[in-house]
């Protein structure tokens, strides 16, 4: 897992936000799109902040919540 720290930002690259919600990338590309939050363009990466891994977070968990409710 990568971690960048701009000033008091931390910062997080698509390859460590699927190994911490451990879900592929192509959902997490998804939910990106749907948030439109900052983007920091660092050496060819592109770098998102620690407020956008925490709603994805949130809209994840939410997601998973419904679906368990549905089985029951």
């Amino acid at each position: 897992m990568v971690e960048f720290i701009k000033g008091s930002r931390k910062l997080y690259d698509i390859q460590s936000m699927t190994q911490i919600l451990n879900i592929n990338k192509s959902k997490i590309q998804r939910e990106l799109k749907s948030i439109d939050g900052e983007i920091v363009k660092y050496k060819n990466l592109h770098l998102h902040p620690e407020k956008t891994l925490f709603s994805l977070m949130e809209r994840i968990l939410i997601e998973k919540l419904e679906k368990s409710n549905d089985k029951f």
